[in-house]
């Protein structure tokens, strides 16, 4: 177990805020024209030389040539972290903290999630996809269980840190299994964890096993496929992050210092984040869901924008075709018929959400349709979010127990939702 930080360490908020302020140590920007080249966020980062990598080298910071070019054997030779052992906090100068409204479910776990960008490159704004990040970029997100999940800053244990590294020749994702409280190991094959325990927020006590992911199934979930139209079309799979996305970033966050702000506008001012509208309205908003929202409370609008939310994040990184992808391009279960994108207007396209449509893929016996207007129970995409059977869950990957409060989420506004051809009679 270790004993989760919330508060991030003082070492984050030098290489953060001080740089955001025009500090930070050697290689930071000074006050003349070259500043305007230089993210004030990333100031004094370092950035990749070009020279061959190497997981043993000495560096002060970053070991940004390894990242570009090796696998390296732990996690601790990238030099991501001030403490080696504690990938939750304290970033190498030139690491960014951030959140999403709504997040992945895996589990229960807690996620800590950094971005390094190289100094002197900027991240390029995008309405409705990931945000634009530069070669060099290296995104972590650490999985750690709670003791208690109602107690999030009380005891936990640290299972894994997965790593997105953009290299010249595209996105690399490398997954580390915490073998110990001081070091992680890559799990290219990945690695099971048997009888993991938690205690939910209505005191049942949760056990289960827990998968680390191959590094091969993550291109399962993050690569956008192309509709080929025969033989001669020779386009590949096209890797891209999930989760930072505009609408999703687009909330305040709990800066080490105590600010809160905009995460949007913190990078934007800080020049880590380029082409950020002026009218900052015009950003698309994504709605904060976690397990203590209350469904009682809300409105009928907030529901259906919630559960929106909640679909995207959890579904629709393969739930999605055309809109603001690439042309000729769709996520893995594009041609299913179900399309979940947030950006995606339900009231001009419910059979999209699965409405009155019929499963193709998989099916069950009592789930005449995906969706069933006011019948979440004989709705087959709401007994895809519940079960744990691995022939129909869904996501398939990344959880091996129901999400309850995603469930009644889904279970709520399924049953709210305006009546069609399949609704039950009034």
């Amino acid at each position: 177990m270790r004993n989760n930080k919330k508060t991030m360490m003082a070492a984050l908020m030098a290489s953060v805020l001080m740089t955001a302020c025009g500090g930070g140590g050697s290689g930071s920007s000074s006050d003349d024209d070259d500043s305007a080249n230089s993210s004030a966020l990333n100031a004094g980062a370092g950035a990749p030389t070009g020279a061959e990598g190497n997981c043993n080298a000495a560096t002060t910071g970053v070991n940004w040539d390894a990242l570009m070019s090796e696998t390296c054997p732990n996690l601790s030779d990238y030099k991501l972290f001030t403490d080696a052992g504690d990938p939750t906090a304290g970033p190498t100068r030139g690491g960014v903290p951030y959140d999403l409204s709504t997040s992945l479910f895996s589990d229960y776990t807690s996620k800590y999630r950094f971005v390094f960008v190289p100094e002197g490159k900027t991240v390029g704004f995008n309405e409705s996809e990931a945000l634009d990040f530069p070669v060099g970029t290296v995104i972590t997100k650490t999985f750690a269980l709670p003791a208690n999940t109602a107690m999030p800053e009380g005891d936990e244990r640290v299972i894994e840190t997965r790593l997105l590294i953009h290299r010249a020749d595209g996105w690399i994702a490398l997954p580390y299994y915490w073998s110990s409280e001081t070091e992680a190991t890559l799990a290219i094959a990945g690695k099971r964890l048997t009888d993991l325990t938690t205690i939910n927020h209505q005191g049942q006590t949760l056990t289960f096993d827990y998968a680390v992911p191959k590094a091969a199934d993550c291109t399962s979930c993050h690569s956008i496929v192309p509709n080929l139209t025969g033989p001669d079309d020779q386009r590949e799979q096209i890797f891209l992050p999930i989760g930072p996305k505009a609408r999703y970033l687009n909330k305040d966050f709990t800066y080490p210092d105590g600010t809160v702000y905009n995460q949007l506008q913190y990078w934007a001012e800080g020049a880590l984040l380029a082409g950020l509208p002026a009218d900052f309205t015009r950003v698309e908003k994504a709605p904060v869901f976690n397990d203590q929202t209350h469904l009682a409370s809300l409105s009928e609008r907030e529901l259906n924008d919630k559960a929106r939310a909640y679909l995207d994040i959890n579904c629709a990184h393969c739930h999605r075709a055309d809109l603001t992808l690439p042309e000729g391009y769709a996520g893995a279960a594009g041609s299913s018929g179900v399309q979940l994108e947030y950006n995606r207007n339900y009231a001009d396209s419910p059979g999209k959400f699965g409405v009155c449509k019929d499963p193709v893929a998989g099916g069950m016996a009592g789930y005449p349709y995906d969706v069933i207007p006011g019948n979440a129970d004989e709705s087959y995409l709401q007994f895809r979010i519940e079960t744990t059977d691995s022939r129909h869950k869904m996501p398939e990957l990344g959880r091996s127990i129901a999400h309850r409060e995603g469930a009644l989420l889904i279970r709520s506004w399924i049953n709210q939702l305006p009546r069609a051809s399949c609704s039950p009679a009034p």
